[in-house]
């Protein structure tokens, strides 16, 4: 594992429009890392799956983050999408390098999609899309929650 934090030197624009260090917001929490764009089909249809989520986890004041990783080309169409879908996650900058690297190191291949890592990047949950739908319906969300806290810690140990 290295000591270094995977997202040290990211920009995340949080809900107020205020910038923030990701590399400090994100220390010691879980981060699911939403790949959506305003353009797709399934991630309008995913997203309020993925708001319900974020308000769940806000509920529970589990250390956990969601971050939107977004493929749209232009900034207009993501804060159109973000504001209309009522998101208040964090969101990585278009085009920041980081989009890119999550894309390749987490084998993203179709939208939408999530993984679910450490500060460090290490992947808890490689199958994070399917798993919240799943305990979405099972309404066992916090349950979920555990599980990745549970590979964090198996991770770390």
């Amino acid at each position: 594992m290295s000591a270094e934090n995977f997202f040290s030197g990211t920009s995340l624009r949080l809900k107020d429009g205020s910038m923030v260090d990701a590399g400090e917001h994100l220390k010691g929490k879980i981060v699911v890392l939403y790949f959506s764009a305003s353009w797709c089909g399934p991630c309008r249809q995913f997203t309020p799956i993925m708001k319900e989520l974020y308000q769940q986890i806000a509920a529970t004041n589990q250390p956990i983050e969601v971050i939107l990783l977004s493929r749209d080309y232009m900034r207009f169409q993501l804060d159109e999408y973000y504001e209309k879908q009522g998101c208040s996650w964090g969101v990585v900058p278009l085009r920041d390098p980081i989009i890119e690297k999550c894309l390749e190191k987490y084998d993203v291949k179709a939208l939408p999609s999530c993984r679910v890592v450490d500060e460090f990047g290490n992947c808890l949950d490689a199958n994070a899309r399917h798993h919240v739908e799943m305990y979405r319906e099972k309404r066992q969300m916090t349950e979920l929650f555990n599980k990745w806290r549970q590979q964090m810690v198996q991770i770390r140990a």
